[in-house]
């Protein structure tokens, strides 16, 4: 049988392929042995890809999530410590009116309407503060300012007092207006409805729907509105009569305390909510990163040992080249 052999071209660029192939192949374990995943992940499954479009399906929504549940316990965190500024606010006046009840000097019920009139300047601001561009109490209308400010506040009040001459007659008006659709939640109220669940977790909401016009806000400003009237003129010179209302606005601000409480407590619940499923996203995060790791990470040692063996070869055929390039006609024949 005759000997088939190659030409020195064809030898020439049978090498040249050989080089170029395990120079790919060495470039690509080179990566593999560097990042710790296989270069070709489809492959490395047989070309069933499923898995790991499940798998990745899941770590983008649990990505939406975790936007989510950031935003809304920033969120409710500072939700959270405006009802505690309210509630100090509150407590610390309501205190300081049944004190300035019993038995204070016409001065000392003038200077606590000026207290009054100021805490109510403060807890209307505070129920208008921003979530970066969002308004903490207005629900449903984010852009706008949860309530009017506490001159028109009291303005609209006023206007109600027509006749009112005593502390029982400032009170009920008072609660009247507050009452009325067409008073507080009308001409005070800027926000729209309490804000709809937003979903926190597969299958999960939370629902963080505290406004300025939840009931135990209201009779909140309601008290402190109440008191502040002391600092408009009403009931001018009835110092019996101004005494008399000192002490209902400071009794109604201690008792809504308990409404206080509840609605920070409700909040606080949705907190807890909103922190649980933020640990369970990010251990389900966790879980499916490691299963698709599973994946498509290259085994250190197998890649290890091809990679020398690769290198081997290489170094084989640069010799063999070298050899081979020394060959020449003059030598055969000698």
């Amino acid at each position: 049988m005759a000997a088939v052999s190659l030409g020195d071209m064809a030898r020439s660029f049978m090498l040249r392929r050989h080089t170029v192939d395990l120079k790919q192949t060495l470039q690509r374990l080179s990566n593999e042995a560097a990042t710790g995943r296989v270069s070709d992940t489809a492959a490395r499954v047989s070309g069933d890809l499923v898995p790991i479009a499940g798998i990745d399906a899941s770590l983008a929504r649990l990505k939406g999530y975790g936007a989510v549940t950031a935003e809304a316990g920033v969120f409710a965190g500072a939700m959270q410590t405006a009802l505690g500024t309210v509630d100090s606010l509150a407590s610390d006046l309501g205190t300081t009116l049944l004190s300035a009840s019993t038995g204070g000097s016409v001065a000392l019920i003038d200077a606590t309407g000026k207290d009054a009139d100021q805490k109510l300047q403060t807890a209307l601001s505070v129920l208008n503060t921003r979530f970066g561009d969002r308004s903490l109490f207005a629900g449903t209308q984010t852009t706008s300012s949860a309530i009017v400010d506490a001159d028109t506040l009291l303005s609209a009040l006023s206007s109600t007092l027509t006749g009112s001459v005593s502390a029982q007659d400032v009170e009920t008006a008072v609660n009247t207006w507050f009452a009325d659709p067409a008073g507080y939640d009308a001409l005070a109220y800027q926000g729209g409805d309490a804000l709809a669940a937003v979903a926190i977790a597969p299958g999960e909401e939370a629902r963080l729907d505290v406004t300025a016009k939840d009931p135990a806000l209201r009779d909140t400003i309601k008290a402190l509105a109440m008191a502040a009237l002391l600092n408009r003129g009403v009931l001018a010179g009835d110092s019996t009569g101004r005494q008399d209302l000192a002490r209902r606005a400071g009794l109604n601000l201690l008792e809504n305390k308990t409404d206080r409480t509840n609605v920070a407590a409700r909040l606080g619940m949705v907190e807890a909510q909103i922190d649980a499923a933020t640990t369970r996203n990010s251990n389900e995060v966790s879980a499916l990163q490691i299963a698709r790791n599973g994946i498509t990470e290259a085994d250190p040692y197998e890649t290890a040992t091809r990679l020398d063996e690769t290198e081997a070869q290489l170094e084989k055929i640069y010799a063999l080249t070298a050899r081979l390039s020394r060959l020449s006609l003059l030598d055969y024949l000698r």
